[in-house]
């Protein structure tokens, strides 16, 4: 599906804000065919008949945006919910050390 300069711009700000909402990583949606489904389901309606994506589309797309940066018009980061560098487990104050 090839669109054009103004109908890309209108798609990427719909992709933008349903992936802010939709709170999860690109890899994650991307790799995950329900997850893709879902996200595709939010984004398509939101667009007018017209510009509706397809699944594959839309996966090479929110890849392309992940690579492109939030600086650079692109994805922001989202964290993925793990115990990494950035979050620690709440801690229990009963249990021993």
């Amino acid at each position: 599906m090839s669109k054009t300069f103004t109908e890309s711009i209108v798609v990427d700000t719909v992709i933008r804000q349903k992936y802010e909402f939709f709170d999860t990583p690109v890899d994650q949606i991307v790799s995950d065919e329900s997850l893709a489904k879902k996200f595709a389901k939010l984004v398509n309606a939101e667009l007018p008949d017209s510009d509706k994506v397809e699944l594959t589309w839309l996966k090479q797309r929110l890849l392309s945006l992940r690579k492109r940066g939030e600086d650079k018009g692109g994805l922001p980061r989202i964290r993925r919910s793990y115990f990494g560098r950035d979050k620690k487990p709440e801690r229990n104050p009963n249990k021993p050390r």
